[in-house]
């Protein structure tokens, strides 16, 4: 099992060339255990590139390689390999050139240009620390700006090993956000069996996750009589809404159906987690990277977004990329850096500030008509 204190969380990102920007050192603020860390800018500033370089990398170093060409096992001794040979840089750990891979794609020359540091005295790089950890014990996920979902229908159950093997392959977003309710109705036919087994335990566990899922949908839904039905006839979990009516998870608005997509891979995979080290009170450590959290929600749910994630996640740490003031006032122990003006700020600075402040103060707006009063000019 892997605490808060072993686990290696993100403490700096160096971008060398991206864009405009050169040398770019955007170091976190030391909250225990972790800094969130959201970037801001305006559009074509990098926050996607980097975003992309950041999963290319940390999946590379997990031997997931969703991008570059050839063997992962290989790629991943290449680069650790590489990373062994880093020296000490004025006191920080790192390396000039991250990897010379000789496989080449279209992602390799940002994956070259983003370089993450450990500030850790104990060890000898990032990768060092990284690389041991087993990927089946972690979450580590990556959600782009674009979330729509089409769920799978479901015919049979299936085999829980399939969802497992999963989290080995680049493409485990798109498989999970398809199949979840195949987790789901897997879930409710091993209860059913666990029920003939008098298992109680893993009856209990298989209770907790659904409350907890259905807490949380009740959330993001406001409301409270909000349920999530079994249709055992055709194998469907519907929700079922206050006043009487159901809804499919491919029936759902654009702003529900992105949020829930983040909501329940992460679910499934600390659900697969605590089944992997045989704890179900346990919370994974882990890295998620989510590009414009806020798309397509209403103004309520932009502000409820990451601290509905980061209070049922507590050990993840985020890094995202926003244009939304609701986002970044919304989230406590973060380091906000915006890409245009090179400012950083801590959380203390902006949470709970009203948003024509943070438009003003943070976003370079001279004030919150300002943009209006030119156009009607």
């Amino acid at each position: 099992m892997i605490t808060p204190e072993e686990f290696p969380y993100v403490t700096s990102v160096f971008v060398d060339d991206c864009f405009t920007y050169k040398d770019l050192d955007i170091k976190l603020n030391t909250y225990k255990p972790f800094s969130h860390l959201i970037l801001t800018g305006k559009n074509g500033s990098g926050k996607t590139t980097i975003l992309n370089a950041i999963n290319t990398y940390l999946s590379v170093l997990l031997g997931l390689d969703p991008d570059l060409k050839g063997n992962p096992t290989l790629l991943q001794s290449s680069l650790y390999s590489q990373l062994r040979g880093a020296t000490m840089e004025g006191g920080r750990t790192g390396w000039k050139n991250i990897v010379d891979i000789e496989n080449k794609s279209e992602n390799y020359d940002k994956l070259r240009k983003i370089k993450l540091y450990d500030y850790s005295p104990y060890s000898t790089t990032y990768g060092d620390k990284f690389i041991p950890i087993q990927s089946s014990r972690i979450v580590f996920s990556y959600f782009k700006a674009r979330r729509d979902i089409r769920v799978n229908l479901v015919e049979t159950p299936t085999k829980e090993s399939n969802f497992t093997e999963a989290l080995s392959k680049p493409d485990s977003g798109k498989y999970l956000s398809e199949n979840f309710q195949q987790y789901l109705v897997n879930k409710k036919v091993a209860q059913a069996f666990d029920r003939l087994d008098n298992k109680e335990d893993n009856i209990r566990s298989t209770e907790q996750f659904f409350e907890k899922l259905t807490e949380t949908f009740r959330s993001i839904f406001d409301d409270n009589r909000l349920t999530i039905e079994f249709v055992r006839e055709r194998y469907e979990t519907p929700l079922k809404l206050f006043d009487e009516r159901t809804v499919t998870f491919n029936t759902l608005p654009a702003g529900y159906s992105g949020i829930l997509r983040i909501i329940l891979d992460l679910f499934i995979r600390v659900d697969l987690v605590r089944k992997q080290i045989g704890n179900n009170t346990h919370d994974p450590c882990g890295i998620v990277l989510v590009d414009e959290p806020e798309v397509h929600l209403h103004l309520e749910l932009q502000e409820q977004v990451m601290p509905l994630l980061t209070k049922l996640f507590p050990n993840i740490q985020f890094i995202i990329a926003t244009h939304s003031p609701a986002v970044i006032a919304s989230i406590k122990n973060a380091t906000i850096f915006d890409l245009t003006t090179k400012e950083i700020r801590v959380s203390e600075d902006v949470v709970g500030r009203s948003y024509s402040e943070l438009m003003v103060s943070h976003f370079g707006i001279n004030n919150e008509y300002s943009t209006i009063r030119h156009v009607l000019v």
